[in-house]
């Protein structure tokens, strides 16, 4: 039963972290095609309050993985070294511009681009880590026994660019819904030129997941109701420009955060039991139950629980349109 328990929580924080970490990351990348210093100013005042603080749900992820799941751990960072390093130099990189363009003058095109480079190569990196996850990495006797490039195929490589497009769009649902004016019509346009192209790319993703491995079409075709799933996901992803276009301010970015939602529940769907495709499932992974047992106590009933209401004061307290008049930093 904790097993489950760990499972569930773990869900929550990825799926929180990729949603409120992946519209700051896309406000990033979109920084990038900002045509004037005061749109960009605008995107920046849109995060600075809270970007630091959704990273935590990153930090809680991978304390629930070395706590509740420590087989999953143990293979999962020696076969990914390489793309979390770069998402780390990239999440360093991106927060260290946040800070210093605010007080920079003629040093801030810099940091403008570092603010751009490091958002991407972090959205990139965190594709690439799960493309390679899920195509599977070899394991024995749950140890790990590849070389550490698994991760350098074609597939874990175009996942890297899927997570840049939904992020992209994560953050230009988020202009749309705090922007005024020209950054809401900036966020309006991006939702126009990437949703075509992130159906596309999600659309090969699944596409070679499913006919690229027996046991998960076997799946899909013993059960043919999971197919809602996805076809979900593409409608919530056709809804976003359209909402944009009836100027509707929290819609698209709803929207967003449903289809990446729905893409998590997608991708379970398709591999558990298994939690490292297809050698562990989540009894092998787990932790013994008395570590179970001490987490849940600790950080089950307390930690999360005060995260999640922290979050919500955070985002209560800024609630509102960012505009060049009132921004916070």
């Amino acid at each position: 039963m904790l097993d489950w328990f760990w499972l569930s929580e773990l869900a929550f924080a990825l799926a929180a972290y990729i949603v409120l970490d992946g519209f700051d990351l896309g406000v990033g990348i979109l920084s990038g095609f900002a045509a004037s210093t005061a749109r960009r100013d605008q995107m920046v005042a849109s995060i600075s309050p809270v970007w630091d603080g959704n990273g935590t749900w990153l930090v809680i992820a991978g304390t629930i993985l070395f706590g509740a799941f420590p087989s999953i751990y143990s293979i999962a960072l020696p076969a990914l070294y390489a793309p979390l390093s770069a998402m780390l130099a990239g999440l360093i990189m991106r927060g260290v511009a946040i800070e210093f363009r605010h007080k920079a003058h003629g040093s801030r095109w810099v940091w403008n681009v570092l603010l751009f480079a490091g958002s991407l190569l972090a959205a990139f990196a965190q594709g690439v880590a799960l493309g390679a996850y899920a195509q599977g990495v070899p394991v024995e006797n749950m140890h790990y026994t590849g070389n550490g490039f698994e991760w350098a195929s074609a597939f874990p490589l175009w996942c890297g660019l899927g997570a840049v497009l939904s992020y992209g769009l994560l953050g230009a649902g988020w202009l749309v819904l705090k922007g005024e004016h020209d950054l809401r019509q900036f966020g309006c346009s991006a939702l126009n030129r990437l949703t075509p192209m992130t159906v596309l790319v999600l659309a090969a993703m699944f596409a070679v997941t499913l006919f690229d491995h027996r046991m998960i079409e076997a799946r899909w075709q013993l059960h043919p109701a999971l197919f809602v799933l996805p076809l979900l996901s593409l409608a919530t992803l056709v809804g976003l420009p359209l909402a944009a276009r009836r100027g509707e301010g929290r819609t698209p970015f709803v929207l967003a955060a449903l289809s990446c939602a729905l893409l998590l529940v997608t991708l379970a769907a398709s591999y558990l039991p298994y939690v490292v495709p297809f050698d562990l499932t989540i009894q092998q992974a787990a932790a013994p139950t008395s570590s179970q047992t001490f987490m849940f106590w600790g950080a089950g009933l307390f930690v999360l629980p005060l995260i999640v209401a922290y979050t919500y004061v955070a985002y209560t307290v800024f609630r509102g349109r960012v505009s060049s008049d009132h921004a916070y930093h």
